[in-house]
């Protein structure tokens, strides 16, 4: 037996050094010749959970598709509400007509005062969302709404009482106008 070597005691990790008995990781009866604390994942192991994902999107995504499109909806119309709402407030706050601008070529909505001067950072509808044409004497272009200094709101010029936004697939919501109060009711 040699003086600084390992000497086996028998087919388990203990082994004799140095006169005494220690302890070795990664061999004995539970280990297989060689194997060293090995961790991680084998290839098949990473295939089948490729598999699981590609799976479980393959049947999400249909799923999740119309929820988004309907959000981008959702979102636009919570634009147009909101530069409605801020037009109002100011016209109430100045004691001057403060008009909406809905620009259908641009899908963008901005605020100006009586003297055409811009009054807050102009809006812009989602990517796929623009306003819809095809209600009342509403045209290509900008049409306005005007808010008088009472809160009230006047569609003459728009040529209808219901803004329609809607998508490159055809989904529309309205918007109602209520002239009286000034305020816009999504449907």
């Amino acid at each position: 037996m040699k003086k600084n070597a390992f000497t086996p005691l028998d087919r388990t990790r203990y082994h004799l050094w140095k006169g005494n008995i220690v302890k070795i990781p990664g061999q004995g009866l539970g280990c297989s010749l060689g194997q060293k604390h090995l961790t991680g994942f084998t290839l098949v192991e990473m295939l089948v959970v490729i598999g699981i994902i590609v799976l479980v999107s393959v049947v999400a995504v249909p799923a999740i598709t119309p929820f988004l499109k309907g959000q981008r909806l959702n979102k636009g119309a919570r634009i147009v509400q909101a530069q409605a709402l801020a037009a109002r407030v100011m016209a109430i706050n100045s004691r001057e007509n403060r008009r909406l601008v809905f620009d259908s070529t641009y899908s963008k909505l901005s605020i100006i005062g009586t003297d055409t001067t811009i009054l807050a950072k102009a809006e812009f509808l989602p990517d796929t969302i623009e306003f819809g044409t095809s209600t009342g004497s509403w045209t290509v272009g900008t049409s306005t709404v005007s808010f008088d200094s009472n809160g009230s709101a006047d569609t003459s010029t728009l040529g209808t009482d219901t803004v329609t936004i809607q998508d490159k697939q055809g989904n529309t919501k309205n918007l109602k106008i209520i002239s009286y109060t000034g305020q816009i009711k999504s449907d």
